[in-house]
């Protein structure tokens, strides 16, 4: 095998299990802030500490979305130390 070509990106759809697990925590993760985000204009409390902790839980799940979607899309070459050809 090349180097070059041993150490490539790989191919679409060949992701690796952690990857497949960060996409579907990245979509619950979005999910749960569409809905506290709607909670939160919905709710007309004037209690500004649930407020301000719905606005929080909002933004720190929808980031927490957008960095383990990114994680979840990206294309990661192979980075095993040994060769594949069993010699060392």
């Amino acid at each position: 095998m090349d180097t070059e070509e041993k150490y490539m990106p790989r191919k679409e759809g060949h992701k690796r299990v952690l990857q497949k697990i960060s996409k579907v925590i990245a979509i619950i993760s979005i999910i749960v802030a569409i809905i506290s985000a709607l909670s939160l204009l919905t709710i007309d409390a004037d209690d500004k500490v649930m407020r301000a902790s719905m606005g929080a839980l909002a933004f720190f799940c929808f980031t927490v979305g957008m960095v383990l979607n990114a994680i979840a899309n990206t294309n990661l070459p192979n980075l095993k130390v040994g060769d594949d050809d069993g010699s060392k």
